[in-house]
């Protein structure tokens, strides 16, 4: 009950420090929408409408601050953002499954909407590192509980490890990536954000936050994890080439996980090299995405609406080879890869606007770490660096519509214009 007062109070100061604020209220509604304490208050808080509140009250700010917005130089942002937007809801329109597409469109197309305004009301570099701090501090808020559940004994494959149902990034592969994603941004942040520099103890909380990202990879034992954190481990040697730092921070990793790993973290994780005739997992996504291509090629341009893979209930044993592992099962898989769930979905012309959107934050920051600003450049980096692990990740989870993505090309378009402004 205290809690819930506290929290009240607070979101009652914020919501009229930011109506003149139009960051501030972006910043506000990310927050409530990635944690949503609503779901997890056990007092008159549970159950409120928190998202649909600061939603609207951002669109509000929006409408009343509109002369302190900037909209996007860059034509191409438009174009992909709202082309994507139209292209997935005539897919929707034409999906296969009517009587589910719809639950799936509306949280879809709220966080593409609200996406495409957060570089409208990212005018500093200020507002930027506000926003990167909110993400980074709502998802480690879910990777510090993962962590330290994993810490005192707990986790296994298929655990929830921040106990709360139905959350998008409850999934252990899915919190495992994302756990990763916010290693290259908390690295940002302590490099050179304000707060940083002027808090010295942040720097040893950093530390923390990234053993407490491990632990969660190691918690969840989800193999994406391990993968995804490759990726990092390869981005890294890639940007610092030979950096004592880097390398003892390299060699800091193995030696944290096996200091808490269970045996069982390396039985899941040795599994990776079993062949295609003993492991059921990687074979079901092979077979699925055999099945994709020839779905996607009988609906070129829209392909099925959202929770098409239905369709593939009964069918998948055709697409098995040689002597793989027998897929049989009667309801639909899902597609476990951001790119074939987007073709599966949406079809060629979707999955066009998607690879567009990622190719374009990469080539953005690429752009902006063109220029003399050494801050802009360390961010963008870390922006670009974030988002190609969570593509690694979602080549064997279906995330392509969860949030982050489209975060990242919001801060990045923004971050860039700030900079062309500046010159």
């Amino acid at each position: 009950m205290v809690t819930d007062i506290f929290m009240s109070l607070i979101l009652l100061a914020l919501m009229f420090y930011s109506f003149t604020r139009p960051h501030v209220a972006a910043c506000m509604a990310v927050w409530i929408n990635l944690v949503k304490p609503q779901n997890t208050s056990f007092a008159f808080l549970a159950g409120q409408p928190l998202s649909l509140i600061t939603t609207a009250l951002f669109f509000l700010v929006l409408i009343f601050n509109f002369n302190k917005l900037r909209a996007p130089k860059s034509k191409f942002y438009h174009f992909s953002m709202i082309g994507f937007m139209f292209w997935i809801t005539v897919a929707s329109f034409l999906g296969e499954f009517q009587n589910l597409v719809w639950l799936k469109y509306d949280f879809v197309i709220k966080t593409l909407i609200f996406s495409y305004f957060i570089p409208f009301t990212l005018t500093k570099r200020e507002h930027v590192e506000m926003f990167i701090w909110v993400c980074v501090a709502s998802f480690g808020l879910f990777i510090t509980m993962a962590g330290l559940k994993t810490l005192l004994g707990g986790g296994g494959y298929g655990v929830s490890l921040i106990g709360i149902g139905g959350f998008m990034y409850s999934e252990g592969s899915t919190l495992a990536t994302l756990a990763v994603c916010l290693l290259p941004l908390i690295f940002c942040l302590r490099a050179s954000s304000q707060i940083a520099k002027n808090w010295k103890t942040f720097k040893w909380l950093s530390l923390v936050f990234s053993a407490l990202s491990l632990l969660t990879v190691v918690g969840t034992q989800a193999r994406t994890g391990l993968v995804a954190l490759a990726a990092f481990i390869g981005l890294l040697m890639k940007k610092h080439k030979v950096n004592l730092k880097v390398i003892v921070a390299i060699c800091f990793i193995p030696v944290v996980i096996y200091a808490v790993a269970p045996q069982s973290w390396f039985a899941r994780m040795s599994s990776i090299g079993d062949s295609t005739t003993s492991e059921k997992s990687a074979i079901g996504r092979l077979v699925v995405w055999r099945w994709t291509i020839d779905y996607a090629l009988e609906r070129p341009f829209f392909g099925g609406g959202f929770y098409s893979y239905n369709a593939n209930a009964g069918v998948l044993h055709q697409y098995q080879r040689g002597q793989e592992i027998t897929i049989s099962q009667r309801s639909g898989k899902a597609f476990h890869n951001i790119f074939f769930e987007v073709l599966g979905e949406t079809g060629f012309g979707g999955l066009f606007f998607f690879t567009s959107i990622i190719l374009h934050t990469l080539s953005t920051n690429k752009k902006t770490r063109s220029t003399k600003d050494t801050e802009s450049q360390v961010i963008s980096s870390a922006l670009s660096q974030s988002i190609l692990i969570y593509c690694v990740g979602g080549f064997f989870v279906g995330i392509a519509f969860y949030p982050w993505i489209y975060y990242i090309y919001g801060v990045s378009i923004a971050l860039n214009g700030i900079e062309e402004d500046n010159e």
